[in-house]
């Protein structure tokens, strides 16, 4: 929309979180905090994009009841958009209208807007220049949402808000002179598949609370998130064993780690000696649950050596899940999960202990699985192994402490993926796929489309894409699928849960499955396949007895997340009007086929026509990531139904 005033004059005052990170950039560089400033607008655009996206499709304070698609030229104001259509939004309660230009509907009854948004009352339009001025409108609408959850959101937009000024500025200072594509900038880097999780900047694509890093300064959000590529020094402390529990995928654990770290064992036993360092259970911890919390909530067992802090490091760097530490290629130590008491989208990011015990076991029933049932052979796809894991665990301390003690004390080991891949392909984090930066628009799923279409000769850009995702769909769905009907696990493969690989020609190669802390896992169908859980975490949130909620998971971030995610980009990227629904329409073929392939592997197959009842059905869950913030509710799942893309009659 057009506005003559510049970006600073419409930012009457920073919020308390904006000026503190403002302070910080300008004691390091005046360049970088000029940015800064100059994209704080757009920074809050980002998040109110998201909020708004979110009201509409979940119906908050039943904003879509009285929302309606107008036509740009009936648009009230002069208008500068490339959009041809414009999002109505009436708050009836306050009596004010927000429009939002749509740049793109899609599947699942979602509604893509991009600012400047305004809202007009009293036939007066004023600019939106914060998330928490939508907020306000909400509150006023839905009165008892006005609580402490939604006071807690609103500090969480703030700081998102702060925290993506900081990454795009950053970006536009550092690849200022840098005009490649973002596909080549991460294939052409000495570690192509950690450059793929630096590169995604703007975090969670629907989650108002994408950029959060609440409990972290500026300087220390800087220091160990994934977008600055800056080195972490890990740190490592010993647990007496009394204090600590394990689980191992194969090894005893302290000869699994002692392995894994070049001079780790000999800085132990300058502390110790060999028959004491039986005694105790090695951990790596987050520098900054080191500096933070260690020395504040563990006096006591520091102070009686029950844990030790070890005077070793060794260089990592923060993958995209900010608690997870990746090496840098060529070191082929694991990936580490670990805690740290740092609130990061919807919850704080500690580790709790069913996923550092539950990890290793889930890892050896899937192999087993894959190892057996023929439906896993000759598929590309596969999972990645939880080597081990550790965590706090003092049973002299009260019921409440313990819990709270542990959780910020755990750390999970998991498989390096270039010891998995195969040579010559392109590892990334699909996440990445639909990421880009200031000054290359095009995204990496484009890209390698257009060198598949190159490669291949397709004849318009469109059948590429249509046998690319096919061929990406097929290998998720051919894991995910047979998991979850034939064996009650669903895997919460989700963009930033998985690794795809990718070929020189553009092709998928095959994509890898990670991180089982958030699956669900039909605990008595499970068991019925021959499969125990009795040595499972007794706090074990992801066993259940709750049907839907399996299949909540599985599909939401497999099909509704990871390959919604993926189709939304494709179909931005063409002036086609129904590519978006030829590609649903043939997933669902992929997904119909797939079952019966697996019902010929069952006796009963009950369970997949009642799963085709809900997986084609006209409507399906949708889990509404704002409401359940608002109202408090991030252990239980909120769901609205939206249209379903994959309908299909059954007999």
């Amino acid at each position: 929309m057009n506005c003559k005033r510049t970006d600073n004059i419409l930012i009457n005052k920073l919020t308390n979180e904006e000026q503190y990170a403002l302070t910080y950039i300008q004691s390091v560089n005046d360049t970088w905090a000029d940015l800064f400033k100059s994209v704080l607008l757009k920074s809050r655009d980002k998040i109110s994009q998201r909020l708004i996206t979110s009201m509409h499709r979940e119906n908050l304070a039943n904003c879509r009841d009285y929302s309606e698609i107008i036509s740009v030229d009936h648009y009230p104001l002069p208008i500068d958009t490339p959009y041809t259509y414009i999002l109505k939004m009436s708050f009836l309660q306050n009596g004010k209208t927000l429009y939002a230009p749509i740049s793109g509907q899609h599947a699942f009854d979602r509604i893509n807007v991009t600012g400047p948004f305004y809202f007009e009352k009293n036939k007066k339009f004023s600019r939106i220049k914060h998330p928490n001025d939508i907020l306000e409108c909400i509150l006023t609408e839905v009165p008892h949402l006005n609580n402490e959850a939604s006071m807690q959101f609103k500090d969480d937009m703030d700081n998102s808000v702060a925290n993506m000024a900081i990454a795009l500025s950053y970006q536009s200072y550092t690849l200022n002179d840098t005009h490649q594509s973002l596909l080549d900038l991460i294939v052409s880097s000495d570690d192509p598949y950690l450059r793929s999780e630096q590169a995604v900047l703007e975090g969670h694509p629907l989650h108002p609370g994408a950029k959060l890093r609440k409990g972290m300064t500026p300087q220390t959000a800087i220091a160990y998130s994934s977008e600055f590529a800056n080195i972490i020094k890990l740190k490592f402390i010993l647990l007496q064993k009394d204090i600590a529990k394990s689980q191992s995928l194969y090894n005893n654990y302290n000869e699994l780690i002692f392995s894994q770290f070049d001079g780790l064992y000999d800085s132990v036993s300058k502390i110790l000696s060999i028959e004491d360092i039986d005694n105790y259970f090695i951990m790596p911890v987050h520098p900054w649950q080191y500096d933070e919390i260690l020395k504040k909530d563990y006096v006591q067992e520091i102070e009686s050596r029950l844990l030790i802090p070890v005077d070793y490091d060794i260089d990592y760097f923060a993958g995209l899940s900010f608690r997870t530490l990746i090496p840098k290629f060529p070191e082929m130590i694991p990936h580490i999960k670990l805690s740290t008491n740092v609130h990061i989208t919807g919850e704080i990011r500690t580790l709790s202990e069913q996923t550092t015990i539950n990890g290793p076991q889930v890892t050896k029933i899937l192999n087993d699985i894959k190892n057996n049932d023929r439906l896993f052979t000759n598929i590309n796809a596969d999972t990645i192994d939880e080597l081990a894991g550790v965590h706090f665990y003092n049973p002299q301390d009260s019921s409440s402490l313990q819990t709270v003690k542990s959780e910020q004390l755990g750390a999970l080991f998991r498989e390096n993926i270039y010891t998995r891949i195969n040579q010559n392909t392109i590892p990334m984090i699909p996440s990445s796929l639909v990421a880009n930066y200031v000054n290359h628009n095009e995204t990496p799923i484009c890209s390698l489309i257009k060198k598949y279409e190159s490669t291949h000769q397709f004849s318009s850009y469109e059948d590429a894409s249509i046998q690319w995702i096919k061929s990406y769909a097929q290998a998720l769905i051919d894991l995910v699928l047979p998991l979850y009907v034939k064996y009650g696990i669903a895997l919460e493969a989700h963009l930033q849960n998985s690794i795809a690989t990718f070929n020189y020609d553009g092709s998928m190669n095959t994509i890898y499955i990670r991180d089982f802390e958030g699956l669900r896992i039909d605990e008595s169908y499970l068991n019925h396949m021959g499969y125990t859980t009795e040595t499972f975490h007794e706090k074990s949130l992801i066993l259940t007895d709750q049907s839907q909620t399996v299949f909540n998971k599985v599909f939401y971030s497999s099909i509704q997340n990871h390959l919604g995610e993926l189709i939304v980009a494709i179909a931005q990227s063409t002036t086609s009007e129904n590519l978006e629904t030829e590609i649903w329409s043939m997933i669902s073929d992929i997904l119909y086929t797939k079952l019966q392939e697996i019902s010929l592997t069952m006796k009963d197959t009950s369970r997949i026509e009642t799963i085709e009842s809900i997986l084609f059905s006209s409507k399906i869950d949708y889990k509404c990531v704002t409401t359940m913030r608002l109202e408090d509710e991030a252990d239980y799942y909120t769901y609205i139904k939206v249209d379903n893309p994959l309908y299909r009659p059954l007999h």
